[in-house]
């Protein structure tokens, strides 16, 4: 699997601010990729199911 960085202002502070415990949360911080095109961006670029994409200090597994 691959690794994708995604570096900005914006989406680094939602990814500080996300509960990644929480459904919820988790739902918010994935509206917030597709509302800055981050979602659009990676789709576009190759990003596949179960690649890692580093947002940050964070890591997630990437999943349709």
């Amino acid at each position: 699997a691959n690794g994708w960085k995604v570096h900005g202002a914006a989406i680094e502070r939602a990814a500080a601010m996300t509960y990644w415990d929480n459904d919820a949360s988790i739902r918010r911080f994935q509206r917030i990729l597709v509302a800055l095109e981050i979602d659009k961006a990676l789709r576009e670029a190759g990003v596949m199911e179960g690649d890692m994409v580093y947002i940050g200090e964070y890591e997630l597994e990437w999943s349709d």
